[in-house]
């Protein structure tokens, strides 16, 4: 069989999906980990199969005209913004910006990479969303968890996996956890497969109150419940409604029970004893991010340009304390790229949707309802986090616009 550039190029874009398994630390900090190192090969690789082949036009129209046109004015105000900052207001040019900046781009990159070798191709889409599920293998250190500390996976008894950061393994875990969520509440034509996808569910569930990152587990629990109302409302009837409850309630409460105690203790204690707006509270403070949100959208309303990639900026707190960026995505892009940014970012997240929703009317499945499910997670997630550099995030809308 004849290997040609095209097939070669597929192959090395599932091969920097899967070894996104490793992450050590941002982008920022710890500029190339594998999946940057094999992005910019398969970059250049897929500019010479375009030349070659006089495929240029046909890459960018493998994306929706209108998405097209929204990226173009999300990364036309991000560099306005920036331009505007270091010429108008005096703002720093330094190489973190470059970093932050560079982060993102590849964010997109990756997005139009997926478009383009998706299209017409069922093959590799699978590929692609199957190696995203490639975390669920650390299901295996919760029968052997001495094997995650000889290994280091673990600091400090919180499951970080081949990662440096809880907020990065936390949602890498919510695609898996919600695929299989999704397609254990799906018929299946053996039972054992349908609760092999229970147990699957439920030992990702333990990873994640394992690592306990309160953001991530809102998402998936909010998640959890959307995709279930969506699951029963079709063909609705009562008793649906409520096996299918049940099966979301039984992989939760099985995935609490075998978590280790130290986590179940900090997990109650947190989010049952303490009710003080623990899920919001910022990483380096006690402080809730509900408090200085605000600060930022002040920030939104000043510059309505953006300031580009320079939102890691020290803003006065109370006490003399300063926080350090908004811990917020969606903030974030609009600090980036002022109210054109946002718009455009909230258009693509928007539009995405409803091509699931439509695909869904058309074809009721589990693959388009899991990918709602994740897709929800994540947008979740960011909520609470900047995350503009995680690229998983830009990968499931690819697949959720190619679906």
């Amino acid at each position: 069989m004849k290997l040609s550039l095209e097939k070669i190029n597929k192959s090395l874009l599932f091969l920097a999906l899967f070894s996104l398994i490793y992450r050590n630390g941002s982008f920022t900090h710890s500029f190339p980990n594998p999946f940057e190192i094999i992005f910019v090969f398969l970059c250049l690789f897929t500019f010479v199969y375009l030349i070659k082949n006089n495929k240029i036009k046909e890459f960018f129209l493998s994306i929706p005209k209108n998405i097209l046109i929204a990226i173009s004015c999300l990364i036309f105000s991000v560099v306005l913004g920036w331009i505007v900052a270091v010429f108008l207001k005096d703002i720093p040019f330094t190489r973190n910006n470059v970093l932050e900046f560079g982060g993102f781009i590849i964010g997109l990159g990756i997005f139009f990479l997926i478009s383009f070798y998706t299209q017409n191709d069922e093959k590799y889409y699978k590929k692609y969303l199957y190696a995203l599920l490639l975390p669920t293998f650390y299901a295996i250190f919760i029968l052997f968890p001495d094997l995650a500390y000889y290994f280091h996976l673990q600091n400090d008894g919180t499951f970080l996996g081949l990662t440096s950061n809880p907020s990065i393994i936390s949602k890498i875990l919510l695609i898996p956890a919600m695929f299989f969520i999704v397609y254990a509440l799906f018929e299946s034509k053996s039972k054992w497969r349908k609760i092999g996808y229970v147990i699957v569910s439920s030992a990702i569930v333990v990873l994640l109150f394992w690592i306990s990152a309160r953001a991530a587990l809102v998402s998936v629990i909010l998640a959890s419940i959307l995709v279930w109302l969506i699951f029963s409302l079709h063909s609705f009837n009562w008793k649906k409604l409520f096996y299918s409850g049940l099966i979301v309630f039984v992989i939760f409460l099985t995935g609490f029970a075998f978590t280790p105690y130290n986590n179940q203790y900090n997990l109650t204690n947190t989010l049952i004893i303490q009710k003080n707006n623990q899920i919001f509270l910022n990483n380096f403070s006690n402080e809730s991010r509900l408090q200085f949100w605000p600060l930022f959208l002040h920030e939104t309303i000043r510059n309505p340009l953006g300031f580009g990639p320079n939102t890691h900026m020290n803003i006065p707190y109370k006490y003399g304390n300063h926080v350090i960026g908004p811990h917020n995505t969606f903030i974030n892009i609009w600090l980036w790229g002022g109210l054109l940014g946002i718009l455009s970012f909230l258009y693509i997240l928007f539009f995405t949707f409803n091509n699931l929703k439509i695909k869904l009317k058309s074809n009721f499945n589990s693959t388009t309802l899991a990918l709602i499910g994740i897709l929800c997670a994540l947008s979740f997630s960011i909520f609470f986090d900047d995350s503009l550099q995680f690229y998983w995030f830009w990968i499931i809308l690819a697949l959720s616009l190619r679906l």
